[in-house]
């Protein structure tokens, strides 16, 4: 009779829109109804990580609460590190990024300060030329030949 109620129950589940559960329930009673001790140690950890909560409590049903809170103990542990893993390797791609653009911060701003010393050598040049010019209009300006020559120039 326990069997023919799993079949009629199965048989009577509402279907989703998106596909039939039955077959889903049916295999998760069939695995609940071959569980024993040994098999709770087979679970593997992808199978196990990778199950529903509902799955996971379908089941843990006929375990002791011992054993449901060690199978769900072993499976939140299992969680934790695949995310742990995921937040590290994203860290880390982060950090490579980081660096990376670094580095090229760094070749703009030496590019940069390379063309800056070129324009103030550029306009210390131009600046030490004009000095040059200057002195040598000042000389001419004031030198007695040619102020006499301004002189006649200006009247």
């Amino acid at each position: 009779m326990g069997d023919l109620e799993k079949q009629d129950t199965a048989s009577t589940l509402p279907s989703r829109s998106k596909g039939n559960r039955r077959p889903l329930l049916r295999r998760i009673r069939k695995e609940v109804s071959d569980f024993n001790p040994k098999s709770f140690a087979k679970l593997s950890d992808k199978k196990l990580e990778k199950m529903s909560i509902k799955e996971l409590n379908d089941y843990t049903r006929p375990l002791s609460k011992h054993q449901a809170q060690e199978l769900k103990k072993r499976r939140r542990i299992l969680k934790n590190r695949k995310y742990a893993l995921k937040c590290r390797l994203k860290s880390k791609t982060k950090r490579q990024n980081i660096a990376e653009e670094n580095r090229s911060l760094e070749k703009e701003l030496s590019a940069t300060r390379g063309k800056l010393k070129t324009i103030l050598d550029e306009r210390d040049y131009y600046k030490s030329k004009f000095v040059h010019l200057c002195t040598r209009v000042s000389r001419l300006v004031c030198s007695p030949s040619t102020a006499r020559r301004a002189s006649k120039v200006a009247c």
